[in-house]
This record gives structure tokens, sequence and C-alpha cells, in this order.
């Protein structure tokens, strides 16, 4: 299904039984420190970060952006492991810094919450999403977390899919909010109507069933 604009009229929950957001990008301002974490790390390899190395890894999970890291710079395969673990060492120094709540992220999940079932399905690793979202007013409210730890990670449906199933609503009953497209791929996948807000002027959200310019408009 196409994606359409949809008006400033639109808000959740909406005939959603449950819905479910990803965190990084959409929630919180975090894609500038993962961006910045990927400059650091092809620095000291001596290769320049492009913009086409940003949309290939853009909402990717740590081993998909390892392997394309590793190649990148022209290592064996055999070398994947130890990029992932430079890569992450960086992103654990830099999410040491305080984060940015997007505007309307506080106010939608404190609205949802206690309404609808709400959770949050992230690629990002379970030790990262617990420290941003302690750092937040609303990461207690949220029902059930799912983490790449815990389930394939996006583009496949399998974190949306345990997030449904720890929720207790059918796929065909949620929403998912997303900002990547690998995000809405893995919601479209999982049998859910997804909102995309996108957090990057450049990354397409086509697939998504609607798209908004911010979580406010789903107020």
């Amino acid at each position: 299904m196409s994606s359409t604009v949809s008006p400033p009229s639109i808000s959740l929950p909406g005939p959603y039984e449950g819905v479910v957001f990803d965190m990084d990008g959409l929630l919180v301002k975090t894609e500038t420190t993962w961006a910045r974490a990927k400059v650091i790390l092809f620095e000291r390899h001596g290769v320049e970060f492009e913009p086409a190395d940003q949309a290939a890894v853009f909402g990717a999970a740590e081993i998909y952006s390892a392997t394309y890291f590793t190649k990148r710079f022209g290592l064996p395969e055999s070398e994947i492991p130890a990029i992932r673990r430079e890569y992450m060492d960086i992103v654990h120094e830099l999410f040491r810094e305080p984060v940015t709540v997007n505007p309307g992220a506080a106010e939608l999940v404190e609205r949802l919450a206690g309404r609808v079932p709400v959770g949050l399905a992230s690629n990002t690793r379970r030790t990262l999403v617990d420290e941003v979202l302690g750092n937040t007013t609303f990461g207690h409210l949220f029902d059930a977390i799912t983490t790449a730890d815990e389930a394939e990670p996006k583009p496949a449906p399998h974190l949306y899919l345990l997030s449904c199933e720890r929720l207790s609503v059918k796929p065909s009953s949620a929403a998912a909010v997303e900002d990547s497209l690998f995000g809405v791929r893995a919601a479209k996948a999982a049998g859910m109507t997804c909102i995309g807000v996108p957090s990057h002027p450049d990354e397409p959200l086509a697939p998504a069933d609607h798209v908004v310019r911010s979580l406010t408009e789903l107020l």
C-alpha cells in the first residue's frame, strides 16, 4: 500500500487495540548519536563516512551494520565481530550523554498508557534501551519492551510479532509507529498497520500506511 500524508486530525489509539513504538530517532533524538559513532569508527579506519553509508545502515541492527562496515574497510569477514565490538564500544561511550526527547513523544506515550497496551520494539540492544528510557519521563510506561537481543531484528517481522504476543493483541489489530524503512518493512511484514514519522528527510517511508511529520500530529 502506498503511504499518504495523514491530516493533522489523525490520532492514537484510534481503532487500534495496541500500539508499538520504535525508539531511536522516533521517540528520542539518538540517530545523531549513532551517526557520530559511525563517523568516529570510519575515521579510525581511515575511510570517509559518506551519505550513502548512512543510508545503507539507517535503522539497521548491529550485525548488519558491522558486516557492512567491515566490507567498507576492506577487511575479511573474520573481522566482523571485532568491528562490531569496536562500534558498540563507541556507541556506549556516546550514550552516556543526555538524549533529547522528540516533540510529542512523552505526551503520546503518557496518553496511551492505561488506555491500550503499549509496547516498544527496537533494533538496539537491551542495555542501551534501558539506559535511554531511564533518562525519560515515560520509559516506565511501556507494557512490553522487545529488543534485538531477543528476536531477529528488523526488517524481519519477529520483533513486532513478539511485541504483539507480549501485549496480547493481534498484529492485525495493532499499530506500529516507525521512523525508518527497515522498521516500516518489519511492521508491515508482521501484518500491522504502520504509521511513519520520518526522522531523516532522505528516508522514504512509502510502504507505511500513513506518514505524518511529527508525533504531535498523533495526539
